[in-house]
């Protein structure tokens, strides 16, 4: 019996990233073929000042370290240390300069002067056609006034920077470096760095309300309170005129005593619930059972939503509305409807003159008798409704 050998990845010692299946080469895992048609190491990641020259594997410029060479290499705390006497950090580089009395040479070491030791420079000096002239170790650093001491360049302030227009500038001793604007975060995208917006939202570091919804914008967000809220989005306060599930009476609603029927308190199909109910063996055809809340002066506004759960259980049970007390015109009525369940509403009320003094939920018998009008969870919103009619809880 003849076994199939297994088919090993044999790295040929002539391309880099090519690899032996069998007869075949081709490049190697976490290598990809380029437009030239040579294998070429792939980093996921980037290497920011560096090159890839492995699977995942960057070797960064002088001046740089971290596994994407993003990082500044503080070459000052290196050892042996670079300079020999002082040492300035750069990001992606470094300066040396010399303790007073001494002089820089070309080759970065300090030689004794006694010239530059009498000029008292902060950072050393040179010797040019025997004269001393104070030296700054950094291009953004210049002599002060007094010819001896360094100051700071800002940079940024002085448009002399080269950073990105989407980059922020940020200054710092004898230098700058640009990151990026508040609101963005630096990432590895399509073969380079950019700057891409943070999703406050997803990342949950907004600080809207939990009453209200984070809308992601580009380098910010915004909240906006949910309905039934009010406020800045970042607070926001209940704006519920009234709430009623009748599981403990009828609230603020109170019967018509000028109608012909009342409504009755019932229990839901678990058993621990209530609800308001015109049943169909009650009264006769036309009469009618009203219910009504009376609007006070805090509530008179010029529109509110109203919310309700309602259910009209048999065919010809008769019609359900929704009235104001100074209109003889339904607002919102039902009759008949194809589905004889709960059903969820939602109606934006609004009056510009005649402010209403009550608003009124009015069931009238139908031909039927049997099945039941019901009617559950009202509130009242101040405020037009929203298009969602999930509930605002």
């Amino acid at each position: 019996m003849f076994l199939e050998r297994e088919k090993r990845q044999i790295p040929s010692r002539s391309l880099a990233g090519v690899c032996r299946y069998g007869s075949r080469l081709e490049c190697c895992y976490g290598w990809k073929k380029n437009s030239k048609g040579h294998c070429e190491a792939q980093c996921d990641l980037g290497c920011k000042h560096g090159e890839c020259v492995g699977p995942n594997k960057c070797k960064c410029f002088p001046g740089y370290t971290g596994k994407t060479c993003s990082q500044d290499l503080n070459e000052c705390g290196l050892k042996p240390r670079p300079c020999e006497h002082r040492c300035m950090n750069t990001f992606g580089s470094y300066m040396c300069y010399c303790l007073n009395g001494y002089m820089l040479m070309s080759d970065g070491s300090c030689a004794n002067s006694r010239t530059c030791s009498l000029a008292h420079c902060q950072y050393g000096c040179e010797e040019v056609q025997g004269e001393v002239r104070c030296l700054c170790p950094s291009p953004g650093l210049q002599l002060g006034s007094d010819g001896k001491t360094c100051e700071d360049i800002d940079e940024c302030a002085t448009g002399k920077n080269q950073c990105p227009f989407n980059r922020q500038c940020t200054n710092t001793f004898g230098s700058y470096y640009c990151k990026c604007q508040t609101g963005y975060d630096l990432k590895y995208v399509n073969g380079k760095y950019d700057c891409i917006d943070i999703n406050e939202c997803t990342s949950n570091t907004h600080k809207c309300s939990h009453h209200a919804e984070c809308i992601n914008t580009h380098g910010s967000y915004k909240c906006k309170c949910k309905q039934g809220f009010r406020g800045s989005g970042f607070d926001c306060s209940a704006g519920f005129l009234t709430d009623c599930d009748f599981d403990r009476g009828a609230c603020e609603w109170v019967q018509d005593d000028q109608d012909d029927l009342d409504w009755t308190i019932k229990y839901h199909e678990n058993g621990r619930e209530y609800y308001l109910a015109l049943e169909g063996p009650v009264g006769n055809r036309k009469e009618q059972a009203r219910i009504k809340l009376l609007l006070d002066d805090y509530m008179r506004q010029s529109s509110f939503c109203l919310k309700f759960d309602y259910r009209i259980q048999v065919q010809n049970m008769g019609v359900l509305r929704v009235m104001l007390d100074n209109s003889a015109v339904a607002v919102w009525e039902r009759r008949n409807p194809l589905n004889r369940s709960w059903q969820s509403e939602q109606i934006t009320i609004t009056w510009t003159e005649n402010t209403p003094e009550a608003i009124i939920f009015e069931a009238e018998r139908g031909r039927s008798a049997s099945g039941e009008i019901g009617l559950d969870h009202v509130v009242l919103i101040s405020g037009p409704c929203s298009d969602d009619k999930s509930d605002i809880f």
